[in-house]
């Protein structure tokens, strides 16, 4: 937005043309907003506290279709999934439950002594 502004101050832009660039550029921005309401985290919510179940009695096809709604990409390696990128709309839930482990387990393990004694 500032370089139009800069163009039409120094004369590079004429006003019409200055007048469309910003509204297409408002316009574009209004789209990248988040448009995640309470309502719809209230949905979302709900909809993962059963994901356990649902995947419990799923069928291999739809659990396929489940991950696909959860993640946009999963690595896997040997067997293993190692990592995860949630769907956008689910990213705050993911966060808060990895934040909440992290502080669970920085809490629990035990911290050794990084540069250990001989005992003699």
């Amino acid at each position: 937005m500032d370089r139009i502004k800069k163009l039409y101050k120094w004369g590079d832009m004429g006003e019409e043309d200055y007048r469309l660039e910003k509204e297409a550029i408002q316009k574009e921005m209004v789209g990248l907003a988040p448009k995640t309401r309470q309502a719809d985290l209230s949905k979302l919510a709900l909809f993962l506290a059963n994901i356990g179940e649902a995947w419990r009695v799923a069928s291999g096809e739809q659990r396929n279709k489940l991950a696909r709604t959860l993640f946009q990409e999963i690595w896997i390696k040997d067997s293993q999934v190692v990592a995860v990128r949630p769907q956008p709309e689910l990213q705050p839930f993911f966060a808060l439950n990895y934040e909440e482990f992290v502080n669970k387990v920085m809490k629990k393990r035990p911290r050794w002594d990084s540069n250990p004694r001989s005992s003699a």
